[in-house]
């Protein structure tokens, strides 16, 4: 950039020089010929006068060196400065016209500006062309002397130009460089390092610098998770697989009849059905987190919707003396399937941690057929408020004992609500208090072809 503008700044300077002195040459041409016609018209027209002028004025060492010659009508020379025709002959010269038109050329080491002007005759007497060569050597040599001056200039300032740049783009660079080494010694057991805020970060590079924390910040906490879910998942997979290898390892210790033969293995069958129901909802919820589970919606009855799941959990519900009641009515245009399965994961919950001849609430409402709720309200045991913010994470349980029955599930059921949720563009809240239930409350889009 630099060396362009060094480049722009010599062509403009160049080009005023060369444009002055063309300028000055034709005025001073242009005053000669003033004079001249004035000395023709006070001799009345008499070449001769004009030519002793001419000699005159160019043999005078006072004047600036030019030399005129003067032609009649058919091109004849009658008269000029002394040794003219031999130095510049007539057919250097440009056709004749009342203003000078003027051409350079090099002559014989010398440079001149050359240029030919009519004068009509005076007082009758016929018209002469004037001839006038002005030697412009001395500004043509100090024009090449300043383009000899500028390829030097240009010749120093390119290497110069080249390491001052290279200067400025190493100190322009060098936080980056401190921010690449800083990235590079950042490692998978080092996620919890930063960039450090305190050096005087370029203003372009602050910001940069913020963003890049905060994205380590997130990938920390999918690391976290990442080794959490392992954690959680190696310990769902321990437990079905204990019990099912302590009851082979039972049957193998000694001959059994067909009676315990047939316990152990249903027993087996059991934890076979738990480790499926386990990875056909991890596959379920990394499907959805991968935008490769489509939704098949129709238009249908939320409340008919949550009936059917209250009938399915019904023998589990009068286990436990617990009445569920469904009250409201909506149109929701979302997958039948995936809804029916979030209201039976959210019963299958509150039918768990209800107390036993509690009742659960189930509402359905429309909000302008633009939302559908439906809320799910027990009066069971609550939730500690320092559990709420993770209850849909997966396996997390508020029991800290972990210890999970077969009546207790896997601990993924909210996660899969929340995903399902997630899926419909929806939202989910869940408030609850110790010692008098929990509600939770899901809003569904109702879809613009709902009726």
């Amino acid at each position: 950039m630099a060396l362009l503008a060094v480049a722009l700044f010599a062509g403009v300077t160049n080009w005023s020089l060369s444009t002055n002195f063309q300028r000055e040459h034709v005025r001073f041409l242009q005053s000669k010929v003033a004079e001249l016609r004035t000395d023709l018209e006070e001799a009345n027209g008499d070449p001769q006068a004009l030519i002793a002028e001419i000699a005159k004025e160019t043999d005078a060492s006072r004047f600036r060196q030019y030399q005129a010659r003067v032609l009649d009508a058919n091109g004849k020379v009658l008269g000029g400065t002394t040794g003219m025709s031999t130095l510049l002959p007539l057919e250097l010269f440009p056709p004749a016209s009342t203003s000078p038109q003027v051409i350079q050329l090099r002559v014989h080491s010398k440079v001149y500006a050359l240029t030919t002007v009519g004068l009509g005759g005076v007082g009758g007497t016929p018209p002469v062309r004037l001839q006038f060569a002005l030697d412009v050597s001395r500004d043509d040599a100090l024009l090449s002397d300043f383009h000899r001056a500028l390829a030097l200039a240009f010749l120093l300032l390119i290497p110069l130009l080249a390491l001052t740049g290279r200067w400025i783009a190493a100190k322009g660079l060098s936080p980056l460089r401190r921010i690449s080494a800083a990235t590079r010694a950042i490692t998978p057991a080092g996620l919890s390092t930063r960039l450090p805020l305190s050096p005087p970060w370029p203003s372009e590079l602050h910001e940069l610098v913020q963003v890049f924390n905060a994205m380590l910040a997130r990938i920390e906490e999918a690391f976290s998770r990442l080794s959490r879910f392992s954690a959680d998942l190696a310990h769902e997979l321990r437990t079905p697989l204990g019990n099912l290898s302590g009851e082979i390892e039972v049957c193998l210790m000694r001959p059994r009849d067909a009676e315990d033969y047939r316990a152990a293995l249903e027993s087996g069958l059991e934890e076979c059905r738990r480790l499926n129901v386990l990875i056909e909802n991890l596959l379920f919820m990394a499907h959805a987190e991968h935008a490769e589970h489509a939704l098949h919606r129709e238009c249908f009855d939320a409340a008919q919707a949550c009936s059917w799941a209250v009938a399915q959990l019904a023998p589990g519900a009068q286990g436990r003396g617990v009445t569920i009641r469904v009250d409201g009515k909506a149109s929701l245009y979302a997958d039948p399937l995936l809804f029916r399965q979030a209201v039976a994961n959210l019963l299958t919950n509150a039918i768990r941690h209800s107390n036993t001849g509690g009742d659960i609430l189930v509402e359905v409402s429309g909000n302008n057929e633009k939302e559908v709720t439906l809320g799910i309200r027990d009066h069971g045991e609550g939730i500690d408020a320092i559990h709420l913010p993770h209850l849909f994470d997966r396996f997390y349980q508020a029991d800290t004992a972990r210890r999970r029955d077969a009546g207790q599930g896997t601990g993924l059921g909210l996660s899969i609500v929340k995903t399902i949720v997630d899926l419909h563009g929806g939202t989910i809240r869940l408030e609850s208090t110790p010692g008098a239930g929990t509600t939770v409350v899901l809003c569904f889009p109702a879809g613009i072809d709902a009726p």
